[in-house]
């Protein structure tokens, strides 16, 4: 099963109705208010439909900003990255230079009102600005860019996630060292996971836990390219089930499926940000 989130509802306020200043201001504060959120794992509920069934759905916690780590050579064998949370819409570039080619244009949230996320690449000074190559939520697979300093708070990570496809096992890491290992369903033959390196996007709660998604969905950064056509373009999600039969299975269009309790698991160890490496 694949992630798939058809509509979002603005948040509490109708800001088109509100003067210009008093907008700006409820903006200023909005924003603040998501960044101490995700700093003390609070939850923002928004309003949206999800493929799993109607109902609202609940954002999950991003983390707090603070120093920026030392990357290294290969970014799969890291035990500390750097993420990055949009404070503010922003452009993507195709070279760090703001005469470069634009590859994409971000806002400040999805779709669903979840903070835009990146996961930082390399860090580099040209020119005395400095810019950040960056993994984007973004087909296809792999796709980067660069974003020059500002509109991102940035954040360390040192968990990060392994989905073995072969031995159909989710483990998670931290500083490098194994955590905890799980057992999950796969992509079936014709719709295979993905495999290559991406990060957790968002964190959604689906209306009820008894629904294709169980307890939670956490969003990655891979699509399945064979399901492009789709309404969120084939993106592949790490998710709850009310299928518990099929976990150990390669049987789902992309998506990898896990016990409720074990994806339960998972999001209280890795924040939204941390890689996601999947390998055969």
């Amino acid at each position: 099963m694949h992630l798939q989130v058809y509509t979002a509802a603005r948040l509490l306020y109708p800001l088109e109705e509100m003067s210009p200043r008093v907008r700006d201001i409820l903006l200023l504060c909005a924003g603040l208010v998501v960044v101490l959120c995700v700093a003390v794992g609070g939850y923002a509920v928004i309003h949206a439909r999800a493929a799993a069934g109607g109902g609202g759905q609940s954002l999950a916690p991003v983390a707090t900003p603070s120093a920026v780590p030392t990357m290294s050579a290969d970014p799969a064998l890291q035990e500390r990255w750097m993420v990055g949370v949009a404070i503010r819409s922003f452009t993507v570039y195709r070279k760090p230079s703001r005469a470069a080619r634009v590859l994409t244009q971000l806002p400040r949230f999805n779709s669903v009102r979840y903070p835009t996320v990146v996961l930082v690449d390399v860090t580099k000074d040209v020119g005395g600005q400095t810019w950040r190559k960056v993994w984007l939520d973004k087909a296809p697979n792999g796709t980067r860019g660069w974003v020059p300093d500002g509109p991102l708070a940035l954040f360390p990570t040192t968990s990060k996630i392994v989905v073995d496809l072969s031995q159909r096992r989710l483990t998670v890491y931290q500083h490098g060292a194994k955590v905890m290992s799980f057992p999950v369903a796969v992509g079936r033959p014709g719709l295979a996971t993905p495999t290559g390196f991406f990060y957790v996007t968002q964190k959604l709660r689906p209306p009820s836990p008894y629904g294709a998604y169980g307890a939670l969905q956490l969003g990655t950064s891979a699509f399945q390219p064979k399901l492009s056509g789709w309404p969120d373009g084939g993106q592949i999600g790490i998710h709850g089930t009310n299928q518990d039969s099929l976990i150990g299975k390669a049987i789902s269009h992309g998506c990898v499926r896990m016990h409720n309790k074990d994806i339960l698991e998972v999001s209280r160890l890795v924040p939204t940000g941390s890689p996601v490496i999947i390998q055969k």
